[in-house]
């Protein structure tokens, strides 16, 4: 008889490290590329979102495609939190295995984020939305001030996007490896 096993345990921190992910790269993303709090929650949200969704189905294509030993080692964290002492794998070589695949879960993470914020600003064009705190970026000899056009936003949107992207994705993973680190010790 198969035994049905919910993972309530990971789907509430997963619930947790959204919301962590949503928040802290929706204020970087309003603060780096000057949009509206309300668009930069919606773009942190459906980028975070659909990031994660992928991340699942690929940790479920291929987790039946490693060892043996790794596929235990991996539902023992994921349902139980921890690793299992009894492996037969070193400790060293399991920290070393989860390092790397930390920094690959950050890179298809920004990378699965990025394709994802390009598809959305093609679809919503974002410089509608773009709002400076204050319409004036510099003022001629003569005192006339000069409003911000529309073409000068689109540039300074594009530039500074992947770059905004990139920092609200190592902050957000940041502490999410520290509020992770800290349910550890509890």
């Amino acid at each position: 008889m198969l035994v049905t096993v919910l993972p309530l345990r990971a789907v509430m921190f997963q619930l947790l490290f959204l919301l962590i992910a949503i928040s802290v790269e929706a204020f970087i993303i309003q603060q780096k590329m000057i949009l509206t709090r309300r668009v930069s929650i919606q773009y942190a949200a459906s980028l975070n979102l659909l990031s994660t969704i992928l991340g699942w189905l690929i940790f479920f294509f291929l987790h039946p495609l490693l060892p043996l030993d790794w596929q235990k080692q991996l539902i023992n964290f994921i349902l139980f939190g921890h690793f299992a002492t009894k492996s037969g794998l070193p400790l060293v070589i399991i920290f070393f295995d989860l390092g790397l695949f930390t920094l690959l879960i950050f890179l298809l993470i920004l990378v699965i984020e990025f394709i994802a914020l390009e598809l959305l600003m093609n679809l919503k064009s974002i410089s509608k939305d773009a709002q400076f705190n204050g319409q004036i970026i510099s003022q001629s000899d003569s005192g006339e001030k000069k409003s911000v056009r529309r073409e000068n936003i689109d540039h300074y949107l594009e530039r500074n996007k992947s770059k905004s992207l990139f920092i609200a994705n190592v902050y957000s993973q940041t502490l999410i490896l520290i509020v992770s680190f800290l349910i550890q010790k509890i």
